[in-house]
């Protein structure tokens, strides 16, 4: 319970300090938070693919990304 407590109230204090800020101070300290919770809990995978297929390489993609835009240099 004193866990609790003591999360509000730190809650309580952030909201004062944040209503003396301006619109572009805000979304600046919102970015901050957000990019600190990214990087404590990691950036998850985009995609889930099948398992037994193991992703490309990044020599595979380079390929695929040059083959793409020499075709649409042909075009």
């Amino acid at each position: 319970m004193l866990e609790v407590l003591t999360k509000q109230k730190a809650i309580d204090e952030i909201m004062k300090e944040a209503k003396k800020l301006n619109k572009l101070e805000l979304q600046i300290l919102l970015m901050k938070l957000r990019v600190k919770i990214i990087k404590k809990e990691g950036v998850k995978a985009a995609s889930n693919p099948p398992k037994g297929l193991k992703p490309p390489t990044m020599q595979e993609i380079d390929q695929w990304k040059h083959e793409a835009r020499k075709q649409n240099a042909e075009r």
